[in-house]
Parts: C-alpha cells; structure tokens; sequence
C-alpha cells in the first residue's frame, strides 16, 4: 500500500478519542498520533505487541526521517527520531517498515553517499547499515531498502539493486552474526540473495514481509507487466527457501502482499490488468509444504468489486485490516476476519466527520490494536491507531 500523503494545510490533534462504528456494533478506542513535533505529516507503517508504533514522516527541517510513537508506557504519545545513516532524503526513501517485539526497528535511510541502504536499529546499537549486495560482488548494486522483520528479529527481508524500485532489483534477505569486539559483542548483518529459480525472466523483485518460521512472501514483474506474488518456503534441514507463485482470480492478474502471519496466512491485494480495481485478499496454505496455496477475496465496503480496496495487516488470531473504498467512493481503513471470510466493517479514525476524509490502517498487534494514517481536505496525513477489540 503506497503512501497517501496530501499537501493539504495542517490541523494537529494529540487527543484520545473514543468512537462508535458506522453500524454502532462495536467501539473504537481511537488514538490520534498526528505528527513529528515541528513536522507536517507522518504515516504508521508498523507496530508490535507493545504497542510501539513505526513509521515515517518530516521533522522540522523538511527532511523525512524514520520516526516512531509509544502509545504505552510513561513516554505514551512522544515521538522519537531513529536519525540516519549520515545522509539525507525525503519521502518514501526513507522510513520505518518493521519492529520487532523486542524493539528492535527495521527500515531504510540515506548515507553520506547519498545511496539508500537498509538499516537495523536497536537503542544499545543505535542504526546500523546492513548493507548491499555490491557486498557480494554485484557490481553497481548499491541501494537496498530492509522491508520487513520477523517478530524475533532473527530475519530482514527486502530488496537490493541499482535504484529506487529499478528492473534491475533483487529480493535478499539479511542474517545476523554476533561477533566479539573490544567493546563487547556486536551483531553484524550478512546478506543472501533469494533462489528465483523458474522465475529467471521476471524482473523488479522484492521480499516484503516474513514470519517466525522463515517464511516469506514478495513479488516480481512478469515480463508481460503482470506483477506477481510468491512465496518462499523454508527448506527442512537447509540453508534456503523454495519459491512458489500464489494464486489469483483470472480478472485480477496482479497482485501483491502486505502481510504475513505465524500461521502462514498472506494477506494484501489482486488487481485488474488496468490497475483500476483492486480487491482485498487472503491466500492460506492448501498443502503442509506451502506448495498449493487457496485464495479467498475478501468482500469491499461497498459491496462491489471497485475501487481500491487490499488488506495490509493481519496477527495471529485473524484480524485483518486494510483500507477499502465504500459505495459513495471513499476510500476508509476497515477490518476483516479469518474467522467470517463475509465479514468487513469500517475502522474508526480521528477525521471521520472531515470532509474528504480517507483512511488506511496498514498493520495490526495480536492485541488487537491497528495502526495506519489518515488525512482530509484540511488535514494533512497524520498517523492513528485503533483498539478494535
């Protein structure tokens, strides 16, 4: 799910609020995140079961940094700044994907050089850069974006190349080594690139999200511009993973993921050649191995297939959150459930009487709290979380 930030003027907010559901089924604790003190915007891209929100957004400076927000604790509501790997940038090129449950925080920022390189950071470590695959003798690789985490931070997934997203990218994955120094231990990252056997046509690949059983799921472009999802599968007893392409609707040739779970369940979007409709999606294993996988599409909040519509997030037990476009053309965060594939109900978020208003929730805890960004006529993008339950 791409950034939705708008350059509208800003009205900030730092309350808690407490919110009914359109249908008044159920309520909403809602928190209202705003933005970086000084900056205009931020997004939530991830959080864990501390309820540690990750992101990105500007500082005063005009600069976008890798930011994140406890919504727990005695520092609840107080922004901080990961900084950077000595450079500068602005936007999607640099931000927060992942965070561990141990705190540890994934994602990608500039370095002196200018390049952008995936980065890991701890508060004992502070950023540390994980590196390219120029490491590994590919010449001119020298951009790589971290996309995500396992929650036991044994495992980054993401992508390395000669650009922002350029054909040339490949999906790596990075591991860590604890090696002894002067100073005590320290974890050093070493990167492998992911086995696209039988996928050798294909072309700006990536890996973007992984569980604790080393599974991992990303996508490619077919040379037809069709873009695909797959998954890698741990090899028992080996150092590697086999791939496997997931299923999609004829209708709906493209896809991508967002998410997946300890339970190996995916989650993310099908789109029309067009890219004009997305649906959201879910694909669970058919098979032990994770070499069938079944695909259900996931009903809209208007009850059609149109509009943009694509989960982003879903934990353990099921609950799924994503952003979806209702019957008059709004495109709001909502909630689904692997538990009632017929079930959707919209997300509470603090603009909901704006108007303009629009909303995505990209990520959900196993306690049931969400996090995404919102925005509207008068509101610039600001970041939110949500008890749902």
């Amino acid at each position: 799910m791409k950034s939705m930030r708008k350059p509208y003027s800003i009205v900030f907010s730092a309350v808690l609020l407490l919110v009914g559901s359109a249908q008044g089924a159920w309520a909403q604790k809602v928190y209202d995140l705003g933005h970086y003190p000084g900056g205009t915007w931020a997004g939530a891209w991830g959080i864990n079961n501390s309820g540690v929100v990750v992101g990105w957004g500007d500082i005063a400076s005009g600069y976008t940094r890798p930011i994140g927000v406890p919504l727990l604790g005695p520092n609840a509501g107080q922004w901080f700044d990961l900084g950077t790997l000595g450079g500068e940038d602005t936007d999607d090129h640099v931000m927060c994907m992942g965070i561990t449950g141990a705190g540890m925080i994934v994602g990608h920022t500039a370095n002196a050089a200018g390049d952008i390189h995936g980065f890991a950071w701890t508060a004992k470590s502070g950023m540390v850069d994980i590196g390219t695959l120029a490491g590994l003798g590919y010449s001119g690789f020298n951009f790589s974006l971290a996309y995500g985490v396992n929650k036991a931070g044994t495992l980054i997934v993401g992508l390395s190349g000669s650009g922002w997203f350029t054909a040339d990218t490949l999906p790596v994955v990075w591991t860590p080594t604890v090696v002894s120094t002067s100073s005590g231990p320290r974890t050093t990252w070493n990167i492998q690139k992911l086995d696209t056997t039988g996928f050798e046509t294909d072309t700006y690949w990536y890996a973007a999200v992984v569980n604790n059983f080393g599974q991992i799921v990303g996508t490619a472009t077919e040379p037809d511009g069709v873009e695909i999802t797959v998954v890698w599968n741990p090899i028992p007893g080996r150092n590697g993973w086999k791939i496997a392409q997931l299923p999609v609707p004829t209708d709906y040739p493209n896809s991508w993921p967002e998410f997946i779970n300890d339970k190996g369940e995916i989650v993310g979007g099908v789109a029309s050649p067009d890219w004009n409709t997305s649906l959201p999606a879910l694909w669970r294993k058919g098979s032990p191995a994770g070499s069938i996988w079944n695909l259900t599409v996931l009903p809209t909040l208007s009850g059609a297939p149109q509009g943009s519509n694509a989960a982003g997030g879903i934990n353990d037990l099921g609950d799924i959150v994503g952003a979806s476009t209702d019957a008059a053309g709004n495109w709001f965060a909502a909630r689904w459930s692997t538990k009632d594939p017929t079930f959707v109900q919209p997300v509470a978020f603090p603009a909901a009487l704006e108007a303009g208003a629009w909303s995505v929730a990209h990520t959900v805890n196993d306690n049931g709290i969400a996090a995404g960004f919102y925005g509207s006529n008068t509101i610039n993008q600001n970041a939110f979380a949500v008890q749902l339950r």
